[in-house]
């Protein structure tokens, strides 16, 4: 159980902050580094927690999926 809560905590951080750089969804600032990163962090807050959930949940539930099935 806590492998797949560490599995999900390190994918959502991982693809949120992906997320943040694409070029769709890079915002524009000229600003020091630690400013603009937590700027790309609150922009689209909500659509990209939904994204960085959905391939989390991916991302920790395969391996528990396919262990359940190995049994």
């Amino acid at each position: 159980m806590k492998k797949g809560i560490i599995s999900f905590i390190i994918a959502f951080v991982a693809v949120y902050i992906l997320l943040g750089y694409l070029s769709g969804f890079r915002i524009k600032l000229h600003a020091p580094p630690m400013e603009y990163f937590i700027e790309s962090i609150k922009h689209m807050v909500f659509f990209k927690s939904g994204i960085a959930t959905f391939f989390a949940l991916l991302a920790s539930g395969i391996p528990t999926l396919i262990q359940r099935l190995r049994k």
